[in-house]
């Protein structure tokens, strides 16, 4: 009975997952000081993005995604959880996620781990495993100490965004 059991759930967590696929169509990096209009620098190129999500309950669940920006824009891991809220008809859901980004590379070396909020809209038929989603994605970071004094001290107030309009594949399991 306890192998049943354990089949059953390793079947149904299967059975619930998705992996994704997505281009970074549009990225913009936004640094303001205090909260005050800043600049805005768009990155050229797309990036891909790669993921996968576990959904716990049918609306609910976790995911975690890598961001390859190529040479512009942040490379990122960024670890959330997921809601799907139902929309319209029944093959549409709002997404929307909250969870922790964290830049990689060279960026990782600039920002410390921030918050990041997604929100878009997901398109798959009924019985067809493969869906379609657009996900705007707001990633909040902080500039990393440096060691110097003044340099810490405008660190702390400079306020940077790294905003990404992804279209992203799915294939649910």
């Amino acid at each position: 009975m306890k192998k049943i059991s354990l089949l059953l759930i390793a079947v149904s967590t299967i059975a619930s997952a998705q992996l994704r696929v997505g281009l970074d169509v549009k990225r913009s990096l936004e640094m303001s000081l205090a909260g005050f209009a800043g600049e805005s620098l768009d990155a050229e190129g797309m990036g891909i993005t790669v993921g996968y999500e576990q959904m716990l309950l049918s609306l609910v669940g976790v995911g975690a995604e890598y961001s390859i920006a190529g040479d512009e824009g942040l490379d990122m891991v960024y670890a959330y959880a997921v809601g799907k809220i139902p929309v319209g008809m029944p093959m549409m859901r709002g997404i929307v996620r909250f969870g922790y980004s964290m830049p990689m590379g060279d960026a990782g070396d600039a920002y410390d781990p921030g918050t990041g909020l997604g929100l878009g809209l997901r398109v798959k038929p009924p019985i067809f495993p493969i869906g379609v989603e657009a996900l705007y994605t707001m990633h909040s970071l902080k500039m990393k100490d440096t060691g110097d004094e003044l340099g810490d001290a405008l660190s702390g107030l400079i306020e940077t965004k790294y905003n990404v309009l992804t279209i992203t594949a799915t294939y649910s399991f």
